[in-house]
């Protein structure tokens, strides 16, 4: 109970579960996941948040795949700010182009870091029951599961309508630019070292830096360095939380290059059982922030990362 609550995984009456997360139902195991496969459950559907190059080396059978642009907005509707999420009218076609139902038991998985920003996409827009595929493809790989290259025939005709339903989930510039001056609210930066010191500029963004008031909390803290997508237990993601200095009574803002690396962070918030209406994460991102040549930034080491791994 002491780890509960020092980590921020305070929701009363809740005991843990998978790998020691107040919230560990969120994931799934490659080990379930094919048990819902063999029980032939109409209302499974599996999603691989991957490119095209990574699907075709071989997929779980009957998953689909949902890469980046199949729902991110226009550029030219964000104030040409790419990578954001689109409206709730595009998830709704995307989601029932999927055969995805009010009542579909989502999994999403990935090799890296995507399958959190489908899910929160998905919390976003009301649908809660959409869990994440502890260790990706690689897991499955593992397991010695089967694996396929052709892509299954789309299902269409789904009936989940998007709807925001949880607006807190995602901010933009106007409030991380509020937090200069606020006391109730961390952010996050979780970027690379060599992104949050200014070395190194990704494809999308303007400027290089920070944002001046983010601390560094690389998104690989919480995943293992065996398989960057396999999270790290409960203890160890707390200690993480902990030596980053993470105040549960604080609101948690997190942003990266385009907002999906920050989902990895936020998730591993709420797999801890900390509120969910104070996790946000910065949609737009350093993309957006570096886009506005009037917001501040800064580079260089002089306050270079405190916590880049764990003990």
């Amino acid at each position: 109970m002491l780890l509960l609550f020092s980590t921020g995984a305070y929701a009363s009456g809740t005991k843990p579960g998978y790998k020691g997360y107040a919230r560990g139902n969120a994931l799934i195991t490659a080990a379930e996941l094919k048990h819902l496969i063999d029980s032939k459950d109409p209302n499974l559907i599996i999603l691989a948040a991957e490119n095209e190059l990574e699907y075709r080396m071989g997929h779980i059978p009957g998953s689909f795949m949902v890469d980046r642009p199949d729902y991110e907005a226009p550029a030219e509707t964000q104030n040409g700010i790419t990578g954001n999420l689109i409206n709730a009218e595009g998830f709704t076609k995307l989601a029932r182009q999927l055969g995805i139902n009010k009542n579909s038991k989502v999994v999403v998985y990935d090799a890296k870091y995507d399958a959190t920003r489908l899910w929160w996409a998905f919390f976003y827009y009301g649908k809660t029951d959409v869990r994440v595929l502890d260790g990706g493809i690689k897991a499955w790989k593992d397991a010695g599961y089967d694996t396929d290259f052709l892509a299954p025939e789309r299902r269409n005709g789904g009936n989940f309508a998007a709807k925001v339903t949880y607006p807190r989930l995602r901010v933009d510039t106007p409030e991380i630019l509020a937090l200069k001056d606020s006391p109730k609210g961390q952010l996050w930066d979780d970027r690379e070292q060599k992104e949050f010191c200014g070395e190194e500029l990704k494809k999308g963004a303007h400027r290089k830096g920070r944002i001046p008031w983010g601390k560094f909390a690389n998104w690989e803290l919480f995943k293992q360095k065996a398989n960057k997508a396999e999270w790290l237990s409960a203890e160890e993601a707390g200690a993480a939380v902990k030596k980053l200095g993470a105040d549960p009574k604080k609101d948690q803002y997190f942003f990266c290059q385009s907002g999906v690396r920050s989902t990895q962070a936020l998730f591993t918030f709420y797999l801890l059982g900390w509120s969910l209406d104070k996790l946000h994460n910065y949609d737009s991102s350093w993309i957006g922030w570096s886009k506005d040549a009037s917001l501040p930034i800064v580079t260089g080491y002089g306050t270079a990362p405190t916590v880049a791994s764990i003990p």
